[in-house]
């Protein structure tokens, strides 16, 4: 199979489009590899971001596992996973949503704030790396849904306790849809959206060097609601 280029201007679902329509055409079973990235990058002609967002999304999506030392292995799906048309398949139920923002207002807020009380300092610097690697990958054109997810989940990890651990980690498919949900909306409205999230990414940080439990409290409370403002004014 050849599969066709996909230019720049193009959104990352037209690569996901393009790997679905692979692993049709191409009769891939459960458990076969797909191409590895760099692989895609040379058929896609695009950035390896933009391929590793596509991946992302059809983890999160259940639909490919990634293997330490393997690479992306489809897994063990329904047909109608492929099968259906994947602009239908990736659009979130409002309510489901709200659910997912609402659980995430719950768990991250609190866990900022102990996060703040017992972070070590390899954890600040971790979450302050993918902080600015958001950033970069902003600039650079991407959506950034792999360093967003990886900002608060060090958050969580940094917080110390096992269970929040725990259940982020259960919830963690859900969580990067909602990302992607609003990551992908944020990219369509304007530039400005992108940086008021380096903005109060960068508050929560600095409150979290700080050991300022309380304003991390707010500073996740506030950045969390403005993100929900402003998907729900863009009727996603």
């Amino acid at each position: 199979m050849v599969l066709r280029n996909i230019k720049k201007r193009n959104l990352y679902e037209e690569i996901i489009s393009e790997i679905i329509q692979y692993i049709q055409e191409e009769n891939i079973k459960p458990g076969d590899k797909l191409p590895t990235e760099n692989e895609f990058v040379e058929i896609f002609q695009v950035s390896k971001t933009a391929i590793r967002e596509a991946l992302s999304v059809l983890v999160a999506k259940g639909i490919i596992e990634k293997r330490s030392g393997v690479g992306s292995i489809l897994k063990e799906i329904n047909g109608s996973k492929v099968i259906e048309p994947f602009t239908q398949k990736l659009m979130m139920e409002a309510q489901t949503l709200k659910e997912i923002l609402e659980f995430r207002r719950g768990i991250e807020i609190e866990a900022t704030a102990l996060a703040a009380q017992r972070a070590t300092r390899e954890q600040l610097e971790a979450i302050e790396n993918a902080h600015l690697e958001l950033i970069e990958v902003n600039h650079n054109g991407g959506i950034g849904i792999e360093e967003d997810y990886r900002f608060h989940s060090l958050i969580i990890i940094s917080s110390g306790n096992s269970i929040y651990q725990t259940i982020f980690d259960m919830i963690s498919p859900k969580f990067l849809e909602a990302l992607r949900v609003s990551k992908s909306q944020s990219k369509r409205l304007s530039k400005s959206y992108l940086e008021d999230t380096h903005q109060e990414h960068e508050r929560i940080l600095n409150a979290l060097k700080k050991r300022d439990a309380v304003e991390a409290r707010l500073a996740m409370l506030d950045h969390l609601e403005k993100n929900e403002t402003k998907i729900w004014n863009h009727d996603l």
